[in-house]
């Protein structure tokens, strides 16, 4: 359920926990799955499945992002969390009758804690969808990644505040006992974890991902047995040590990692769902509704606002980040965990059950209502980003380069990447965006802002290059909008196979192959743009094209760039970009039009 929940979310670009709230809700009311049968079991599943998925999460959590990130991103992450915390709780134990007590007051305290956090598996997808401007892409992007770990070590450890509380006479001396024994377990254990993996040929490179998981799960044990409820904040601070510790294969990790918190996703939160007590959400009645228009229309706006004193940012900017705040799952889990660690807990069992209810209101709240609005929101405020078009251009070779100035002078952003300096430093000559990079590289796609970019074009003279290129971008730009030039006019194999395999669709003409492009441009032919306005021009172009006199390259309709491919039709209006001999008249562009501009000046 949990993987077919997953799917349906990426068939329809929605955030993944909006399918799996309502698989594992229906799924629950009707009978068919039914947690409560698992026991104390339960509660050692979810134990584990969060330990891992924070783990991850301090994994995430590099120092870097805190020196490098703008000051707005670094208030909602500090000053914000801190105006969500203290409203949320006096929000919550206003509104709340039952919580008029000093344990009710604590729940509050907890509850405040877990509405800080965000988390990119809410955030990542919707933005996708949404898609702002970049700036705001990028704020929404980085709390999102920074606030989930934070919140939640808040969060664990305002519990073992609780905890100290209402076990102990002497609270300050317990919480400090409990507080360092976390971070000891996290520290040493993050260590010993950095020893072996630099230690070369103690286990194969098949192992690593495997020993880091069971030090994840042998921390937390550890921890757990010495002082209960610290557990979660040894991984949390084990996963930040082993990041700031930067051990080799620690890239292969995070992936890993990423893709076992996706299943751990799955699997939670079908369970928490099928398990929630209906009747105890509906029991919130209208101060439920309250508290959760409170969050949404209040506390949120204020932490943006506060957060964003003296930053550039407008008002309608201000009014977007404001609207946009999910809630997901690993409030979700870690709600689940204290609501039921607390229900064991002197004092508190009455109220352990309005963690999870409340909690999981305003999840459904953020995600349904925001998440439905948020690109109407977006386009009413006028801070949506138009349909990314640009293209990134895999080499900079000459050929490349010539192409680049072709579709850069007509109005459509490119950026070029290159590990040749040369190609780089020739290309900034030429008026072209360009980086020095590994296209094939995964973290060259993580780092780099590609915000307004959304096709690829690889050119290298390398076949595998190229491919290994199309099948990378193709998670960020979609199958569809990652190319390939030909470099062997008798490649056996038709373009649509190669593109549905994902290794990049074939664009231009079979003969106009990279080396044909090398040898030919500026020597006998050259790249020339020209505007179709009627049935005639076309006509025109069209027979030129049959006889090969010319050779399309791209298309501009709209400003939407399409690459020639053998088998589509040519469009009867717009710029076109076609190859053409030197001899030919035609508005040419490029170099001989900008020394034209210059004798003219």
């Amino acid at each position: 359920a949990g993987i077919l929940a997953q799917i349906v979310a990426y068939k329809l670009r929605l955030p993944a926990i909006v399918p799996l709230l309502l698989f594992g809700a229906a799924l629950g009311q009707s009978g068919l799955l039914r947690p409560g049968v698992l026991g104390g079991s339960l509660q050692t599943i979810v134990q584990i499945g969060v330990a891992i998925i924070l783990f991850e999460g301090g994994l995430s959590l590099k120092a870097s992002h805190f020196r490098e990130a703008p000051s707005i991103i670094r208030n909602l992450t500090t000053v914000g969390v801190l105006i969500t915390w203290v409203t949320v709780t006096a929000m919550t134990y206003w509104l709340i009758p039952d919580l008029r007590s000093r344990q009710g007051f604590h729940i509050a305290l907890l509850f405040g804690a877990l509405m800080t956090v965000s988390g990119p598996t809410v955030v990542m997808p919707l933005l996708k969808i949404v898609k702002p401007k970049r700036t705001l892409a990028t704020i929404l992007r980085w709390e999102a990644v920074l606030v989930d770990p934070i919140g939640a070590l808040l969060a664990v450890l305002v519990l073992t505040f609780i905890e100290t509380s209402a076990s102990q006479g002497f609270l300050l001396r317990e919480f400090l006992r409990s507080l360092s024994i976390a971070l000891a377990f996290g520290g040493v254990g993050a260590l010993v974890l950095n020893k072996l993996l630099r230690t070369r040929d103690l286990f194969s490179n098949e192992l690593r991902n495997l020993i880091v998981l069971s030090f994840v799960i042998l921390i937390f044990a550890l921890s757990d047995w010495v002082q209960r409820e610290t557990g979660i904040l040894s991984v949390t601070v084990a996963g930040f040590a082993l990041g700031l510790l930067n051990p080799p294969g620690l890239r292969e990790i995070e992936s890993f990692k990423g893709q076992l918190t996706i299943l751990l996703v799955s699997i939670l939160f079908i369970l928490l769902a099928a398990n929630l007590d209906f009747d105890a959400m509906w029991a919130l009645g209208s101060r439920g509704l309250l508290l959760l228009a409170a969050i949404l229309f209040l506390i949120r706006p204020l932490n943006v606002l506060v957060s964003g004193i003296g930053s550039a940012l407008t008002l309608r900017d201000k009014l977007f980040l404001s609207w946009i705040a999910p809630r997901g799952i690993v409030a979700a889990a870690v709600a689940s965990l204290f609501s039921e660690t607390l229900s064991h807990t002197t004092g508190y069992a009455v109220h352990a059950g309005y963690i999870e209810s409340l909690t999981f209101l305003v999840i459904a709240g953020t995600v349904f209502f925001q998440g439905a609005t948020a690109r109407y929101v977006g386009k009413w405020l006028g801070v949506l980003m138009p349909e990314p078009n640009g293209v990134v251009f895999v080499g900079a070779n000459a050929a490349a380069r010539h192409l680049a100035e072709a579709i850069q002078h007509n109005g459509i952003e490119v950026l070029m990447l290159d590990t040749n300096p040369n190609f780089v430093s020739a290309a900034h000559k030429e008026g072209l965006p360009a980086v020095s990079a590994n296209a094939i590289s995964p973290d060259t796609l993580e780092e780099m802002d590609l915000t307004g970019f959304g096709q690829l074009l690889a050119m290298t003279p390398n076949e595998k290059v190229n491919i290994l290129a199309c099948q990378l971008w193709s998670h960020e730009f979609g199958r569809d909008r990652v190319f390939r030039v030909w470099l062997d006019e008798k490649a056996d194999e038709p373009p649509e196979e190669l593109g549905l395999a994902g290794e990049g669709h074939l664009v231009f003409p079979e003969e106009i192959t990279l080396e044909w492009l090398q040898h030919h441009l500026e020597r006998s032919w050259t790249i020339r743009s020209r505007e179709i306005r009627d049935n005639e021009e076309f006509q025109e172009m069209y027979e030129r094209v049959r006889i090969k006199e010319i050779f399309p390259l791209a298309f501009i309709r709209e400003n939407k760039l399409t690459f020639f491919e053998e088998d589509r039709e040519l469009p009867r209006s717009g710029i076109w970009i076609f190859l053409e001999k030197e001899s030919n008249g035609g508005s040419k562009h490029g170099r001989s039009e900008k020394n034209r501009r210059e004798r003219g000046k």
